[in-house]
């Protein structure tokens, strides 16, 4: 028998279907060779054998022998690959619907299906398997290692079936004078020869690659298994979780003493990799919890931290890819894996699910959980209960949760909410919690705090919004005991520096987290630098826009080790020239301000704030083109717009449609376009417009006055000879609140008033 096999050169035909080739040419020598084995004894002459082989019944015998072999091999083969795209949810979305309610019949009916793919397929007359150019390939979203090796594997399993039965069946039928036995038997080895052959040339390699996969996986998570024995069973962590939060409040991923016996931190790193709620409604899956994160704990640096985490999301995207119930549906706007999670027995919900694929990926990329890896959980529980009463109509309700993306969705109390925190954290390598609650519900918040305050960090996002009162209040009422920082919920860098002194003040952790929609910008890791912050949260995976940030804590890291310093002083008899503002590209599609200030020497200083709104109802506000500030169009066609109470600006009205405003008049049309642009999410800042740095943020807004501050706070910096941490550090301790809102001013106007 010959086979072909390509030689480099030969490479392109691999897409003109040589493996099919194979299969007719292996299956005819097998048919048309094995009936030597059938021809009687008495024929003696070589044309009496030919006249055997090719003019008498035995050819109708050979090919249908022939039709067989190459029939079942291709439909095995290429029914390992439909089958296995279709129990890990690879299969493209128009095919998928239809072959999982397939899947889902009864034993007769799953039968038939099988029948009918294993009759259609080798036609190209099987939706679901596509035939092009004598090659078949199933109709999937990715062709991933699973699915790829699916196809070898069942060959394999053909093969042992049939080869091996099939030369023993031949001895058995020649040494017995059966000839039936040895038309079986040569009806087995012809199938079973071919099937071996596709085996090993077919998807060349990938059997074998995906084995050595699982393989490694496996001994990695028995050893971790082996050195952690409680969590074999999943009873209880064989660490505790007040043990791990005593580690991450005390000390940081990097710390270096400088010379001057200071020290300055590198912080936890909060890698968000596993993504759900408001953040992937467009991309789809199941979660409804906003983030899960992994937290490298004995990774040395940021340089290995980023391995860790590579190495830690790579496995969950193939653990996803490989299970069945799993859909892997792609990498979301932060970083993390977007996917749906099929619950098991036991679970209430999708997120127990993707919980158990962090902690599988944590054990087979070899590291111990608690002790090299721990999660960190952000439920965006405003989401949650926002969800509930969109769903309910009740607009007033407090303390109930709609888990919404589920497929069976579920409402959960408050009461039902802290049992299941509970549950986790003693389950799982939990040592965080980041809006577990609504910002309106302080019961829950109060009693998770009392339940775990000793154990993790009870973060609050849009409880607080990097408000230094609220984060007061929240504080003295026993709510949190750290406070996420994201500048852009309060407006400016001084503000900022308010709120982390105060959380510091008040004994609290600090996490400065970057916002979903971000620039090329590294602001939040110069603010986390400069207060020291526990952690810092700005993305997973390998996102430029996140990198950058993790990026500018290992400059900062080099520049304090060295003494060295990037920024020179600059010459005092230079001045400001220009202050201008643009639309600034996102990650997201979505422009931000981006500022620029020119000096007269022609150096610049710019800066770009990162977009993103949360369910916090006392978050600054970003200006964008849709909001309209009072002007003569608003006053001349007063029934064009809605005026907005609380922001004391106005939108157009939902009923106006473009073409009457077009007639109507120029200048309202070129405003109507404007408000339009990116669906209303738009920054336009025409070349004339210079940015007024004492103009309230209620009229110029967050996302322009924070682009302002922080280039401006560089340029500060630049003039002094410093880095931007270095001033936001000293800003901190010697910031005036009072000095900062007017108050101190507004005080002395009182009391000249009251003299005269």
């Amino acid at each position: 028998m010959f086979t072909f096999i390509p030689s480099p050169s030969d490479t392109p035909r691999l897409d003109r279907g040589w493996i099919i080739a194979n299969h007719k040419l292996v299956s005819f020598h097998a048919a048309f060779l094995t009936s030597l084995l059938s021809i009687p004894l008495h024929v003696g002459t070589r044309f009496d054998v030919m006249r055997e082989m090719f003019l008498s019944v035995e050819v109708v015998i050979s090919c249908l022998m022939w039709y067989a072999a190459w029939h079942s091999n291709i439909a095995i083969h290429e029914m390992g690959h439909y089958l296995s795209a279709v129990k890990t949810n690879n299969l493209r979305p128009e095919l998928a619907g239809p072959a999982e309610q397939k899947l889902k019949q009864g034993l007769l009916g799953r039968w038939l299906w099988y029948v009918e793919m294993f009759v259609k397929i080798p036609y190209g007359a099987f939706q679901g398997v596509h035939k092009e150019s004598g090659s078949y390939h199933p109709g999937v979203k990715t062709q991933n290692l699973a699915v790829s090796a699916a196809g070898p594997k069942a060959s394999k399993v053909l093969s042992q079936a049939t080869f091996l039965p099939g030369i023993a069946l031949i001895l058995f039928g020649l040494y017995r004078a059966y000839p039936a036995a040895v038309y079986g038997g040569r009806l087995l080895f012809t199938v079973g020869v071919v099937a071996l052959f596709d085996f090993l040339l077919s998807d060349a390699g990938k059997y074998k690659a995906f084995r050595e996969r699982q393989r490694e996986a496996a001994a990695k998570a028995a050893e971790v298994r082996a050195a952690e024995p409680a969590r074999e069973t999943q009873e209880a962590r064989p660490v505790k979780p007040s043990e791990l939060r005593r580690k991450l409040r005390l000390h940081r991923l990097q710390e270096l003493e400088l010379a001057d016996g200071t020290f300055v931190f590198a912080p936890w790193e909060f890698r968000n990799s596993i993504m759900g709620g408001r953040h992937t409604e467009e991309m789809g899956g199941n979660l409804s919890f906003q983030e899960l994160m992994f937290l490298p704990l004995t990774a040395k640096d940021y340089i290995e931290a980023q391995r860790v985490t590579n190495l830690l999301q790579s496995r969950a995207i193939q653990i996803i890819q490989d299970t069945e119930g799993l859909n892997f549906v792609g990498i979301g706007l932060e970083g993390g894996i977007v996917a749906s999670y099929a619950k098991q027995e036991g679970d209430l919900l999708p997120e127990e699910r993707a919980l158990r694929v962090a902690v599988q990926a944590i054990e087979e990329c070899g590291f111990v959980p608690d002790r090299d890896v721990c999660l960190a959980l952000d439920p965006a529980a405003s989401e949650l209960s926002n969800a509930y009463r969109e769903k309910t109509g009740e607009k007033e309700s407090v303390g109930q949760y709609l888990f919404w993306r589920a497929e069976d969705p579920k409402v959960l109390t408050t009461d039902e909410m802290v049992e299941l925190y509970l549950r986790w954290v003693k389950k799982y390598p939990i040592v965080s919690l980041e809006d577990p609650f609504a910002e309106d519900d302080f019961e829950g918040w109060k009693k998770l705090m009392k339940a775990l305050d000793q154990e993790i960090l009870i973060i609050g996002d849009d409880l607080v919004t990097t408000k230094d009162s609220t984060i007061q209040k929240c504080a003295e009422q026993g709510l949190i005991n750290t406070a996420l920082i994201k500048a852009n919920q309060i407006g400016t860098l001084s503000e900022t520096l308010l709120a982390t002194r105060k959380a510091k003040q008040l004994g609290l952790a600090l996490v400065v987290s970057h916002r979903s929609k971000s620039p090329n910008e590294v602001m939040e890791a110069d603010i986390s630098f400069a207060v020291g912050a526990l952690g810092l949260k700005c993305g997973g995976g390998a996102n430029t826009e996140r990198l950058v940030k993790y990026g500018r804590i290992v400059e900062l890291m080099e520049m304090a080790k060295k003494g060295t310093k990037i920024t020179r002083k600059l010459d005092p008899d230079i001045t400001i020239a220009d202050i201008s503002a643009h639309e600034e590209p996102t990650n997201a599609g979505i422009p931000t301000v981006g500022v620029v200030v020119m000096l007269d020497n022609g150096m610049k200083f710019t800066a770009a704030t990162p977009l993103g709104t949360s369910a916090g109802t006392d978050e600054a506000v970003h200006l964008v083109d849709s909001i309209i500030e009072a002007n003569p169009l608003t006053r001349k066609f007063p029934n064009y717009f809605v005026f907005k109470e609380k922001e004391k600006t106005y939108r157009f009205a939902g009923n106006i449609k473009g073409e009457t405003i077009t007639k109507e008049n120029r200048e309202l049309a070129d405003l109507w376009m404007r408000a339009k642009r990116y669906g209303g999410k738009g920054c336009l800042a025409s070349a004339e417009e210079k940015i007024q740095i004492m103009q309230r943020k209620a009229n110029l807004g967050m996302n322009a006055v924070l682009s302002l501050s922080l280039a401006l706070g560089r340029l500060v910096a630049a003039r002094d000879g410093k880095e931007l941490p270095e001033v936001l550090r000293e800003m901190e301790s010697t910031i005036d609140r009072d000095h900062l809102y007017g108050i101190k001013s507004a005080v002395v106007v009182l009391e000249v008033a009251h003299a005269i």
